[in-house]
C-alpha cells in the first residue's frame, strides 16, 4: 500500500481537522514563510486572529515556532486573541490527537506572555459549544388503522391529510 501526498502535504502529519476544513497548503506556506502577514490581514480583528491561528494549528500543530515569532511581532492588544486561538486549536485536537494538546499546552507556559495565557485560559471557562440536533417531527398517525393500539381498520376512503408546510 502506498500513500499519496496530497497537495504538498505530507500523510503522516498529525491534523485535527476533516479534510474539508482544513487550510489549504498554500496558506500555509505564507503562514510559514510570513507570520506577520497574519496580523496585516486581520487589521487587528481580534476574530481574525483567533479563527486563523485555530485553522493553522488544527491543520498543521508543527507550526507552534512560527506562532511564537507572531507573539513577539503582535502588538499587546492581539495577544490575548492568539492565546485564545491556541486555546481553540486545543480544543479541536483534544480528542483527536492528545499530544498536540500537550505541545499546545508546553508551548503557552513557555512563552511566559500573561496576555498569551490570559486567552487561553479564557477558552477554557468557556463552556464547549454543542451542535444541537435538529428534533424529528412528530410521525402522523397511520389512517390506515385506528383505535388505542392502531388495530381497528380505518377508512380506506378518508381524505389524506396534507402538510401545511414542505419539508426542506
Amino acid at each position: 500500500m502506498t500513500f499519496l501526498t496530497l497537495a504538498g502535504v505530507p500523510s503522516a502529519m498529525a491534523h485535527c481537522l476533516p479534510l474539508l476544513l482544513r487550510t489549504p497548503p498554500v496558506e500555509l506556506r505564507l503562514f510559514s514563510a510570513d507570520p506577520g502577514h497574519l496580523l496585516k490581514y486581520a487589521k487587528n480583528d481580534k476574530n481574525k486572529i483567533e479563527d486563523k491561528i485555530t485553522e493553522y494549528l488544527a491543520t498543521d500543530p508543527d507550526l507552534l515556532p512560527q506562532i511564537g515569532k507572531l507573539v513577539s511581532m503582535a502588538p499587546a492588544s492581539n495577544r490575548s486573541a492568539i492565546g485564545r486561538g491556541l486555546g481553540r486549536a486545543a480544543q479541536h485536537c483534544g480528542p483527536i490527537e492528545p499530544k498536540v494538546v500537550q505541545s499546545i499546552i508546553d508551548f503557552v507556559r513557555k512563552l511566559q506572555d500573561s496576555s498569551v495565557s490570559a486567552g487561553y485560559a479564557s477558552i477554557e471557562n468557556d463552556a464547549p459549544v454543542q451542535a444541537s440536533a435538529p428534533s424529528k417531527p412528530v410521525a402522523p398517525s397511520n389512517s390506515l388503522f385506528e383505535g388505542e393500539w392502531n388495530m381497528d381498520v380505518g377508512n380506506p376512503f378518508a381524505p389524506v391529510p396534507l402538510p401545511l408546510e414542505l419539508p426542506r
